[in-house]
């Protein structure tokens, strides 16, 4: 393993000290809510609806964007990542999330697993295409708002 990927590890060792096994403190109900908190996840993306996408997180969250980017806080912070303005209109194309492991303690629970993303920019008449495919780590909380496996997404 690179060293540089292992210190990366590091800090969400400290901060999550207590993960364990997938289904481990978390009822099949929990585990069914989170894997719908995905699918919306991924329906939002490919509708192209920003606000939907939005509403899926809360004013706390934090995105580490890839690439060693710096994180990004809150909703004003996904705005800036994801929607720039005046960014070159941008269509995603495809997007495929698979969880491979999900587990937690019933309050707080982790997703990780394998990600594949394809999208479009159109600028200046020119439509370019572009994928990538990658692992993601998603860390929610239960009986909040937004982004969470709570019954929010069962009033949609």
């Amino acid at each position: 393993m690179n060293v540089k990927k292992a210190l990366l590890l590091v800090p969400l060792l400290m901060i999550c000290p207590r993960a364990r096994p997938a289904g481990n403190g978390l009822s099949d109900e929990d585990i069914a809510k989170i894997k719908k908190v995905h699918a919306r996840y991924e329906e939002t993306w490919l509708k192209g609806d920003a606000t939907g996408v939005l509403e899926l997180f809360t004013e706390d969250c934090v995105l580490l964007p890839p690439h060693a980017d710096k994180p990004r806080i809150g909703q004003q912070g996904l705005k800036d990542f994801w929607f720039p303005p005046n960014a070159p209109k941008t269509t995603i194309t495809k997007l495929i999330v698979t969880p491979e492991n999900i587990g937690g303690d019933g309050q707080v629970a982790y997703v990780w697993g394998t990600d594949e993303v394809a999208w479009t920019t159109e600028q200046d008449g020119k439509t370019t295409s572009a994928s990538h495919k990658g692992r993601f780590l998603n860390v929610l909380r239960k009986k909040f708002t937004h982004h969470m496996w709570d019954d929010q997404i069962e009033r949609r």
